[in-house]
């Protein structure tokens, strides 16, 4: 078994490689293998603590499991239990994890609301370490310069592309998100063209009709720029930009920092063509006039 193949069961490679690991790396490699899903969460210090051994040991561990360091090997643990995980059991996590945060020190204190809109916070602040600049400007030019933009997002996902997809086209009208319903999905992709980029938003559990509309898009030489949570996820494999945002176990998840990040693309967007999205909102309010969809402040 080589290094690919862990790729694919990370649990099965780290238990193949059991024996040649030191009798102190085989107690963490044990405690991989037994931590269930909190695995993905701790860090190399809370692993030695837990474990009993120097954290040094923790980083020779992934390193003799053929790894460049713990980053590599959680990452793939992460995609793994994700991939693994019911609803009930990632709400369970998150949950504990929440309830496990209040217990420490000055935090006890801390309401509930403010705890967690801190946390949405952070992870939004946290968005240039996993987004480099030139890699947004790059997605930017793909986005401005594609044909037609699909947009695909399904299950948890579908509002957030919906949402993307309802803005994205006010700036560019040749944009179409992907939607479940009377015409499957698989038709609405017949006028894909080289020309057109397929943009995914795929989180774990990653949904295999998600997946196989980037591989038509590949098939057909389109672009393809992906949302997800880590770098070896399936959709980052098939993407030529990823945009990763680690996935935490809180509750309903990064979805501050997704909107965070889809909401950039589209204002570096709009800076592109104000005219054009201006005249297009007016147009918009013109409509909504005429139909009488929205009611007044004072009704």
């Amino acid at each position: 078994m080589d290094k690919q193949d862990s790729q694919k069961d990370i649990l099965n490679w780290i238990r193949s490689q059991h024996e040649s690991l030191s009798p102190s790396q085989r107690k963490v490699a044990e405690f991989l293998l037994h931590g269930g899903i909190n695995v993905m969460h701790y860090t190399i210090t809370e692993i030695a603590q837990r474990v009993g051994v120097n954290s040094s040991t923790v980083v020779r561990t992934a390193q003799s499991l053929g790894f460049d360091g713990f980053p590599e090997l959680q990452s793939l643990l992460r995609r793994q239990f994700l991939s693994q995980a019911k609803v009930a059991q990632r709400m369970q996590v998150g949950s504990q994890h929440l309830i496990n945060s209040f217990g420490e020190g000055s935090q006890r204190e801390e309401h509930l609301f403010s705890r967690i809109l801190r946390d949405e916070i952070q992870g939004v602040v946290d968005l240039p370490q996993h987004v480099p600049s030139a890699l947004f400007d790059k997605a930017v030019d793909m986005i401005d310069h594609a044909k037609h933009v699909y947009i695909i997002g399904l299950g948890a996902s579908f509002p957030i592309a919906l949402n993307f997809g309802i803005f994205l086209r006010y700036i560019r009208p040749n944009s179409t998100v992907l939607t479940p319903g009377i015409d499957p999905i698989p038709a609405q992709l017949i006028p894909l063209t080289s020309d057109d980029l397929v943009f995914s938003i795929c989180f774990a559990r990653y949904t295999r009709e998600t997946l196989m509309v980037m591989d038509v898009a590949k098939q057909r030489n389109a672009s393809v720029i992906t949302v997800t949570d880590t770098h070896v996820s399936p959709a980052a494999k098939r993407s030529d930009i990823p945009f990763v945002i680690p996935y935490r176990l809180k509750m309903f998840g990064n979805s501050a920092a997704v909107f965070a990040l889809l909401d950039s693309l589209l204002g570096a967007l709009s800076l592109r063509y104000p005219e054009k999205t201006q005249q297009r909102l007016d147009s918009l309010e013109e409509l909504y006039e005429q139909f009488n969809l929205l009611s007044k402040a004072d009704e």
